[in-house]
């Protein structure tokens, strides 16, 4: 069995990587908007939302980013899980 959540995934420039969790797809979208509206213009914050499929089991997770050439910015695209 597996449970469907959210995840907003905030990479930051000098702050890391951030990810919040919620239970739908609109929650997710509309705290990402809320946090464009407050981050600085000009900063490099790179937000997605990342549908996953959590197992009941325990897991472990971790953020896999891809590299944007243009702009030297590394952006979160996917969740790699594996069971403890």
């Amino acid at each position: 069995m597996f449970k469907i959540i959210f995840v907003l995934v905030i990479n930051a420039y000098h702050g890391g990587t951030t990810t919040i969790d919620f239970t739908t797809l609109q929650q997710c979208e509309d705290a990402k908007t809320k946090i464009q509206e407050t981050t600085r213009r000009g900063s490099n914050v790179g937000m997605t939302c990342i549908e996953k499929q959590v197992p009941l089991k325990k897991t472990k997770c971790k953020v896999s980013n891809e590299f944007a050439r243009s702009s030297g910015n590394y952006y979160p695209v996917a969740l790699e899980c594996v069971e403890e």
